[in-house]
């Protein structure tokens, strides 16, 4: 057989005796990390071995086809460690992480620099090494191996933070430890070629800072533009999926090859750019097969990198020697205590500081004992072994000491880290979990055993054996049902909002994945339901209904369309600002009535009557709100708002279409042939919907001019000069557009909409037809009112030149002007007047 083929067959042999491990690591309660890495030492013993005495045989064709051809680190890095690093990137929840960002990065970079200087400085004073090697040996095994720790924490029921955070922490800490690898190996390497030991190390702080933050941005900008690439793709699945495994790699050879940043840097940030955002700008059935892919080739990679790599353990340790012993336990305890420094010298400060929430005790121990070092550390170890540059020595001091602690970590810590969980009541439920869990619990079953009658009678069983089999389901409720159900209301109520977040979620992806709204509004409407569990989980109510009229406001890319329709006149951004907000907020009051239903047919039932009305209550605060800001919109753009909801029932009449034609072809009363070519016209008609009805702002100065009744009965002529002094401004309701104070040069007519004046206490509403802040120019002093929007706007702004130039061209109306403002300036010097009495009175 061709070598090719015996390294193929050997390759998948590994595969399935990887695959066969799962279960038998959950039947030696051994994690799975392990028994790979048990694997790989087995399979290099062996090929070693044979080698040694010349064995041949099945087993030494089988050892050698794997080991045979020369591992090497570059084949390692290049092909298994970018598929490791995305999809470890393109399933983080990077809402959460960001939750605890400064506690990751502390984690994660700092961690990193700390453990390399501690190891390096402890085995600098220990051994006969320069600095330099023993800082490169602290990071290479400062890289914890997300897939051994995170495996343990899931079969042990850890907390979901504490797996965000170790998770987060491996992720970032991989790119940040390579790259701190990089530049240490630079530095080494130029200094032997220079003919002395080491180089000047005073460059590396910014080299490394060059290397990972230009790496972050190269991806950052990678990730968004492949997203502007794959457009076209959106209705072929295969190839959206296809162009994501090339991703990774372009990425990392074009950020190491032609740009010198750090590629492992670059393949996190496009993994985690593809992961936040990706839900909504990919297919939903390019979705769901990009997961699927992706979750099988990060299973692969990570078991055959690791074992590769361990397969080298026994070549690695074959020379060490009793001082390569005592170095290990010097670097055993310089990496924990470079932990320790920073879980319990860092963090607290970061929380003292305000930038961080605080990590338990609890936590901070398992994160310490957990730092799990894997197939990188080993591949790391690797590539220093095959640098000639470096020495036999070095190499032999790098490569024992890093695969001596791997196997410490694995050995000792991977084995005890349940016991410690458990020894710290990590892997059980907190009182309230547990108080949800029963009652969730007592639900099911008592429905259960209700239908298991049922059930029987339409089988036709003998009542008498459905009666038992009921009573029997029914006892296991009776331990359940001597605990109440102690949970606080107020708790309740949180947990209640947090799970309507947790189905809001849920509801938007639906919709999302049904067609039924556009990526832009899926992407908004996400990013609003994750501040509102974030805010009921910390807040409580009153931070759910802040969250809640936050996400209802103008966001800065609002103000900044306005700013920009102000000073420039592009009316462009703000069109579609106000677009996205009505197909927004249309959206969400259809998804806060579903949850209306939602929430009385389950939380009431969960919760208890009382819990269930108070989030009814929430539900219908927000509901109200909407309501109103649409009401807004749509008495403004009455045409455009019907136009859009003209368009969303045409968008879900195609998608009823589309199922109805889903329907018949599963049911075989059309071919495949006749389904695709129904479903075609489908998506034609659903691309011409994508195309969304352009807003007309309706600030064209000369029709706002002609609506205003202080202009009317002018001649075009006149229009028109007026009109180059006017300039068209719109208002949001909110908007303070004149403070009380402020020195003035502009007055506004109000051509639509409507504001609130506060002057002296008092307030009055002035609409459509209505001037203000002509006094500040009439007198060239101080506003003396503060002027509101209280709905959308239509202004047309008159600065003090322009008013001059006005008034000598037409002083009636200067004259008008000035006999109103005097009017209306009288009318409320009464009114304070006539309120000072009463209050005196």
């Amino acid at each position: 057989m061709p070598d090719i083929a015996l390294a193929v067959l050997a390759i998948s042999v590994l595969i399935v005796l990887v695959a066969l491990l799962q279960p038998l690591s959950t039947r030696l309660s051994l994690p799975h990390s392990v028994l790979i890495a048990g694997l790989g030492i087995a399979i290099g013993s062996i090929g070693s071995a044979t080698g040694a005495i010349g064995g041949g045989g099945p087993l030494s064709e089988f050892a050698h086809a794997v080991t045979g051809g020369e591992i090497r680190s570059e084949a390692i890095l290049h092909i298994f460690l970018p598929i490791l690093l995305f999809e470890a990137g393109l399933h983080m929840d990077v809402r959460r992480m960001m939750d605890d960002g400064a506690t990751i990065l502390t984690l994660a970079v700092v961690a990193v620099l700390v453990c390399s200087l501690v190891v390096g400085i402890a085995l600098w004073g220990t051994s006969s090494h320069g600095l330099v090697l023993c800082l490169l040996l602290g990071a290479i095994v400062a890289t914890t191996d997300p897939a051994a720790v995170i495996g343990i924490f899931r079969d042990a029921g850890a907390p979901r933070r504490l797996t965000i955070l170790v998770e987060g922490e491996s992720l970032l800490n991989d790119a940040a430890a390579i790259t701190l690898y990089i530049v240490l190996v630079g530095l080494l390497t130029a200094g032997a070629s220079a003919g002395h030991g080491e180089a000047d190390a005073g460059g590396a702080p910014l080299l490394f800072l060059r290397f990972f933050i230009g790496g972050g941005l190269f991806g950052f900008i990678a990730g968004r533009l492949a997203f502007m690439v794959m457009r076209p793709l959106n209705r072929y699945p295969v190839a959206e999926v296809a162009f994501t495994l090339a991703l990774p790699y372009i990425a990392y050879v074009v950020a190491e090859r032609y740009l010198h940043v750090s590629g492992v840097v670059a393949v996190v940030t496009v993994a985690l750019v593809v992961g936040s955002t990706g839900r909504v700008r990919i297919s939903a059935e390019g979705w769901e097969g990009l997961e699927k892919v992706w979750a099988l080739l990060g299973f692969c990679a990570s078991t055959l990198i690791f074992i590769f790599a361990a397969m080298l353990v026994p070549e690695f340790l074959r020379d060490a020697t009793v001082e390569d012993g005592v170095l290990l336990l010097v670097l055993i305890s310089a990496a924990f205590i470079a932990r320790a420094i920073v879980l319990w010298g860092l963090l607290p400060v970061l929380t003292w500081l305000k930038v961080a929430q605080p990590v338990s005790t609890p936590y901070r121990l398992v994160i310490l004992w957990g730092g799990l070092r894997g197939a990188v550390t080993l591949a790391l170890a690797l590539a220093v072994s095959e640098n000639p540059l470096l020495g036999t020595e070095a190499t032999h001091f790098v490569v024992v000491l890093a695969t001596g602690f791997v196997l410490w970590t694995l050995l000792i810590n991977a084995t005890t880290l349940r016991m410690v969980m458990r020894s710290l009541g990590l892997n059980a439920l907190s009182p309230t979990e547990l108080a949800l869990r029963d009652r969730a619990l007592h639900q099911a079953r008592e429905g259960i055993a209700e239908r298991i009658e049922e059930i029987a009678e339409e089988q036709h069983l003998s009542p008498e054996v459905a009666k038992e089999a009921a009573e029997a389901y029914r006892s296991r409720l009776s331990g359940l049902a001597s605990r109440p159900f102690m949970l606080d209301p107020k708790e309740r109520e949180r947990m209640g909002l947090m799970a309507l977040a947790n189905r809001e979620r849920d509801l938007v992806v639906e919709h999302f994945d049904q067609k039924l709204m556009s990526r832009r509004t899926t992407a908004d409407l996400l990013a609003q339901v994750g501040r509102l569990h974030d805010a009921a989980m910390t807040g409580g109510r009153a931070g759910y209904l802040a969250a809640a009229s936050r996400n209802i406001d103008f966001g800065p890319g609002f103000r900044l369309a306005i700013m920009l329709q102000r000073s420039t006149g592009w009316e462009g951004p703000l069109s579609g600002s106000i677009a996205d907000r009505l197909e927004m907020l249309k959206v969400a009051r259809m998804m806060i009535e579903m949850l209306k239903r939602h929430a009385e047919a389950e939380m009431r039932r969960l919760l208890g009557a009382e819990v269930w009305q108070s989030l009814d209550a929430v539900l219908t605060t927000r509901l109200d709100a909407i309501i109103a800001a649409i009401e807004a919109l749509r008495l403004q753009y009455p045409d455009y708002e019907r136009r859009m909801s003209e368009r969303f029932l045409r968008w879900a009449a195609l998608r009823l279409e589309s199922a109805e034609y889903d329907e018949l072809r599963n049911q075989q009363f059309i071919s495949g042939e006749i389904y695709e070519d129904l479903q075609r016209d489908v998506g034609r008609l659903y691309e011409t919907l994508q195309r969304r009805p352009q807003l007309d702002l309706g600030l064209g100065t000369a029709e706002l001019v002609r609506r205003l009744p202080f202009f009317q009965g002018l001649s075009e002529e006149r229009i028109e000069q007026i009109c180059k002094l006017l300039k068209p401004i719109f208002a949001v309701p909110g908007e303070v557009i004149v403070q009380a104070g402020d020195r003035g040069d502009t007055m506004y007519f109000i051509s639509s909409g409507a504001v609130e004046i506060g002057r002296g206490g008092r307030k009055f509403r002035l609409g459509r037809g209505d001037f203000f802040g002509e006094m500040a120019l009439l007198i060239s002093g101080r506003r003396t009112a503060t002027v509101t929007a209280i709905a959308f706007c239509k202004l047309l702004a008159l600065t003090a030149r322009d008013l001059s130039v006005l008034a000598s061209a037409h002083p009636d109306l200067r004259r008008t002007i000035a006999e109103i403002a005097r009017a209306r300036s009288a009318e409320t010097e009464r009114t304070i007047s006539a309120l000072g009495e009463e209050e005196a009175v």
